[in-house]
């Protein structure tokens, strides 16, 4: 019997499937309800494995990431001077972020709500 099928029945999840669940889930596009509803596992399972997934990923939710600066001026005197008109942050699940000149600071902080949840 495959995970799809047990309803309703405990089972015990290898970490790399909980992981691949997790992977397919963020890669669906689908909302957490719909895509528990097309597996046929509970909500809970799932934010249960999303949550272990993060917390191993960032442990003390601190982590660092590489920056790339994407274009730069040369100012002449052998120095490269940025100048930011726009930012773009791209998740590695491959969604993108990107604030513009003049963007609202509270619609940010609710983005960045949703995606903490």
């Amino acid at each position: 019997m495959n995970e799809t099928s047990v309803v309703g029945e405990r089972r015990r999840w290898t970490q790399a499937e909980a992981d691949r669940l997790v992977v397919e889930y963020e890669q669906s596009g689908m909302t957490r309800k719909a895509f528990s509803r097309m597996r046929g596992i509970s909500l809970q399972i799932l934010d249960y494995h999303r949550y272990k997934r993060r917390n191993r990923a960032q442990p003390g939710l601190a982590q660092l990431l590489p920056v790339e600066l994407l274009a730069a001026q040369n100012t002449g005197t052998g120095e490269l001077q940025a100048e930011a008109r726009s930012l773009r942050v791209e998740l590695a699940n491959g969604r993108r972020i990107v604030v513009e000149e003049g963007f609202s600071a509270t619609l940010l902080q609710r983005v960045v709500a949703v995606l903490e949840a």
